[in-house]
């Protein structure tokens, strides 16, 4: 990640405590991520530091100053809506930025922060909210930045854990609305901006309204409009990447539209395709060969490679590592799925990645089928599906109550957009659970196609049968790439990728030995979440030889949620001992 901070005292005493606590702030920050590349300015009252982390990753800068003002970002954003050469990358940065109309016409991922002479501070997040920015607002400070530890330093109030958050990460898989693990650190919401006047009088707004995005509206999609500015995001990325991008390519739905949409832009890439489950290598190289056909890949600039899963190197690094790496970075802020694999601070060069995350906004998501869809409109709402999806089998009725009214919350948000058909379950998922879902918002090398506002808005105007068609998703493909519109679909079944993965012994409890047992026997925090008896019936299964990826994904919010208690606690010592001494 690179680290992107910005701090305005707003009294006295902040003005005193400003240089100890900053100076602790990136402190902290350099052990978690690479600021040795860092760029800041600093005044009395005043304080903006970016890491510029991702320099060999992107070409265009992550921080600029022009004409007395700092524009500080946590990657290079596009435009969505023009085409922007590299050498005209900054012109149209300054210019698109400084002002909301201009905000509005960015490809959301990202986050933003400029101070301008005056003496003004403004911090925004994109569009939709994706961009990870977190904020405190206090009577001393205005604080905002993506490294939750750092943050932390500046609230002027013990840090607690927030049992609301967890109750729901730990029933529904991701942190709920703009909560963080901690009841004092709120995280920006979509099109949201914190600013503070030259004379320190702190407000926040948006730029734009949840209505005109996720809003019911009757109206024809538009397919060619949407693989136009689809065409357009991927070549403005691909103007300003340092090297060839890795463009993930499955069997699967979403991938198919955005590398369609990248080769249509015409940039280099590396198409990559996960060789773990034997169909899926089978149509992803039934699509590239039919790429292949009227113009090579070598022509188009393009490389193609079917890679393996290294589980030996996921043996290397313990699950104890795992947590640490994953609590130092994200401070519990991270989908759990990342402890399934290595975790590793980011290099300071590498290849941006291009994959299909939110494409499930124009899939039949929750109603895949005639039969399912024609079940969800039999409930008094759709969302009314989420209670039943999310059971809470594994956890303790004690954190039932926190998750129930989070998705009474959810379904009164998509009633209050209007839906009342299974659209509603589309506008949960992009607005509950990957906007904070993930990974592509935990780092600078991640560029994530599908959140164009054009393809969002047009996927939400879909009918529900039109989702359960695959429409929308043949209708890009065949409009970026005619060959690819017929060639079916792969979808692995929970007993194939059971099987699959079962031989190829990648199940974290195979690669991290001993640390289910550890956690089972030997810690209790994750008790307050989960229920021991169904834990331990989990634990069975495994040992039976019937574990499977649901089990997993179970383990890894449990290895979480145990976490978080103790790193909060840990980071309150640290504030604590740090406000003690400086004030």
């Amino acid at each position: 990640m690179n680290v992107n901070f910005c701090v305005a005292a707003l009294s006295q005493r902040g003005r005193n405590l400003l240089p100890a606590i900053w100076e602790e702030a990136l402190r902290r920050g350099g052990e978690a991520y690479d600021t040795t590349n860092g760029a800041s300015l600093v005044t009395e009252d005043r304080a903006v530091f970016n890491a510029r982390a991702a320099d060999g990753i992107w070409k265009a800068p992550t921080w600029i100053e022009s004409d007395g003002d700092v524009l500080a970002l946590s990657q290079p954003p596009v435009s969505y809506v023009e085409e922007v050469a590299e050498e005209a990358w900054t012109e149209w940065t300054l210019r698109t930025l400084r002002d909301d109309a201009g905000r509005r016409s960015v490809h959301p991922g990202y986050f933003g922060i400029q101070l301008s002479r005056d003496g003004s501070l403004e911090a925004w997040n994109d569009l939709f909210g994706f961009g990870r920015s977190y904020y405190v607002h206090n009577d001393d400070f205005v604080v905002v930045g993506n490294q939750i530890a750092m943050v932390s330093l500046f609230c002027s109030e013990p840090l607690t854990v927030d049992e609301y958050g967890c109750d729901v990460q730990a029933q529904i898989g991701f942190w709920p609305e703009n909560n963080s693990p901690m009841e004092q650190i709120t995280r920006l919401g979509a099109a949201e901006v914190v600013s503070v006047s030259a004379d320190g009088v702190a407000h926040r707004r948006t730029y734009s309204s949840p209505k005109e995005w996720f809003g019911y509206r009757e109206v024809e999609p538009d397919f060619q409009a949407v693989a136009d500015s689809l065409r357009l995001s991927a070549s403005n990325c691909g103007a300003i990447a340092v090297e060839p991008p890795a463009v993930h390519l499955s069997g699967g739905q979403d991938s198919r539209v955005t590398a369609a949409a990248w080769i249509a832009g015409g940039k280099p890439a590396r198409v990559i395709t996960n060789g773990t489950l034997p169909g899926e290598v089978a149509i992803a190289q039934q699509l590239m060969d039919a790429l292949d056909e009227k113009i090579s890949l070598e022509d188009r600039g393009i490389t193609y490679k079917i890679k393996e899963s290294n589980v030996a190197e996921y043996a290397e690094f313990s699950m104890e590592d795992r947590l640490r790496t994953a609590m130092l970075m994200w401070d519990g802020d991270f989908a759990t799925g990342n402890l399934k694999g290595p975790v590793r601070m980011p290099p300071r060069r590498g290849r941006l990645t291009i994959g299909g995350a939110n494409g499930e906004v124009m899939h039949g998501i929750h109603y895949a089928t005639e039969a399912t869809l024609e079940a969800v409109r039999k409930l008094s709402h759709p969302v009314d599906k989420l209670f039943k999806q999310f059971p809470g089998r594994y956890n303790t009725a004690e954190s039932r109550p926190n998750a129930v009214a989070y998705l009474e919350r959810c379904k009164q948000f998509t009633i209050d957009m209007g839906h009342t058909d299974a659209t509603a379950l589309n506008v949960f998922q992009m607005t509950s659970k990957y906007r904070r879902w993930i990974n592509n918002q935990m780092g600078a090398a991640y560029f994530i196609l599908l959140l164009n506002p054009v393809f969002v808005r047009t996927s939400l105007d879909l009918t529900p049968e039109q989702r359960v068609d695959r429409l929308m998703q043949r209708k890009l493909a065949g409009a970026l790439i005619p060959s690819w519109e017929d060639i079916p679909y792969y979808k692995s079944t929970l007993a194939e990728s059971t099987t699959i993965n079962k031989a190829k012994a990648n199940r974290s409890w195979e690669t991290a030995p001993g640390y289910m047992e550890h956690l089972l026997q030997d810690r209790s925090r994750w008790k307050r979440y989960f229920d021991p008896a169904k834990m331990h019936e989990l634990e069975e299964a495994v040992y039976m030889g019937e574990g499977h990826r649901g089990h997993e994904t179970i383990l890894h919010h449990a290895y979480t949620l145990d976490a978080i208690p103790d790193h909060v606690a840990h980071l309150e010592h640290m504030r604590r001992a740090l406000w003690a001494r400086v004030s």
